[in-house]
């Protein structure tokens, strides 16, 4: 169910925005895989790569959901300019508008969550000995 609406709302409402956000998706993924080996492996963690890491993970999370958000505003940018030029206004078609702006905010703010979860989780749990 949930993936039947990422793939019908949010990935194809994601316009010019669907490739920077899911490369920076990729990359906060990739460190939390990163995060999480350096976290479990039976050697000594360094500490200040693991930081790095985890503060850089919070970073790209944020970006994500302002790159989202930004991808928002355009939209809602450019249906505005849409419904001037057309100078006719049908609800229906304003409403779906709209609706489809919120993907890349809620596509950022999932980037968001997960990354703010995995520095949680990967900052508090202790380190395996």
């Amino acid at each position: 169910m949930i993936l039947l609406f990422l793939d019908n709302v949010v990935i194809h409402s994601l316009g010019p925005y669907k490739i920077p956000l899911a490369i920076v998706f990729l990359i906060v993924l990739a460190m939390i895989i990163y995060a999480t080996y350096l976290k479990i492996r039976k050697t000594t963690p360094d500490h200040q790569s693991l930081r790095k890491n985890l503060n850089t993970l919070l970073v790209l999370g944020s970006f994500n959901l302002a790159l989202g958000m930004i991808g928002q505003i355009t939209g809602i940018w450019d249906a505005i300019a849409a419904i001037k030029a057309a100078g006719d206004i049908n609800l229906d078609i304003v409403l779906t508008g709209i609706k489809i702006s919120f993907g890349t905010t809620i596509f950022g703010l999932a980037t968001f969550m997960l990354a703010t979860i995995a520095w949680l989780l990967l900052t508090y749990l202790p380190v395996r000995k």
